[in-house]
């Protein structure tokens, strides 16, 4: 899905979200004036996003990977270590800890104040998931630090964020650390417009929703004419 944010408006719906499908219709909007005062793309880490968005418009345009696809890249990972932790605990330990997604990866300030009491309890009870959370909670500030203007600076405060983790042997995070030193700069360009993609996530929802209320649909072509009947409108 092409979404254009500042009219939130969906511009279009691929088929698929190959580099070939995504490069040709980029190549083609820009080339009939739709997309030729592009000045940045907002995406996910997928290569061929980025890829096809870099071919397509050149270095003049900012490639920027949001905060939201970072967080959520880095609460699979918290997710995942507390599984990895349940199937090592004993039954009473295991059930008391299922089911606590939730209070891992909301927002304290989202939380009631018995969720984050209980919360506590859990940081406590399991120190390397609080480790994790605290992690969380200190990445969150980076992002939210609107004293960060310059990729430069996000840069520095990302890797300073990365030592630090790293530091605590915590094995959960590697994969996650990775991801993010391999897609740095992308990141880092947050934090000069702080562009975001949770409109795009909205939208989804919204073409889902389409899905849901037809039972699913089988023909592509009329699922797109669809989805840009209901988003493709101005806002």
């Amino acid at each position: 899905m092409i979404v254009d944010h500042d009219n939130q408006r969906v511009l279009e719906v691929l088929e698929n979200r190959e580099k070939a499908t995504v490069l040709a219709y980029l190549q083609r909007a820009k080339r009939d004036g739709l997309l030729a005062q592009v000045v940045e793309v907002t995406t996910d880490m997928w290569d061929a996003y980025v890829g096809a968005a870099r071919e397509a418009f050149g270095a003049d345009v900012t490639i920027t990977i949001d905060r939201f696809h970072v967080m959520k890249n880095f609460q699979e990972c918290l997710t995942a270590a507390r599984r990895e932790l349940q199937r090592q605990l004993s039954g009473p330990e295991r059930d008391q800890l299922k089911g606590s997604r939730w209070l891992w990866v909301t927002n304290p300030e989202n939380q009631s104040r018995e969720e984050q009491q209980q919360l506590q309890v859990f940081k406590q009870q399991f120190p390397s998931l609080g480790q994790l959370a605290d992690q969380r909670e200190a990445l969150r500030a980076i992002f939210a630090d609107r004293q960060i203007v310059k990729p430069s600076e996000g840069r520095k405060r990302l890797r300073a964020w990365m030592a630090q983790v790293q530091g605590l042997g915590l094995t959960a995070l590697d994969r996650f650390c990775k991801t993010l030193h391999n897609w740095l700069d992308e990141i880092a360009n947050y934090f000069v417009s702080r562009g975001s993609n949770g409109r795009t996530e909205g939208l989804n929802h919204g073409l889902r929703a389409i899905l849901w209320r037809a039972f699913g649909m089988v023909n592509f072509q009329n699922f797109r004419l669809r989805a840009l009947h209901c988003f493709g409108s101005v806002s």
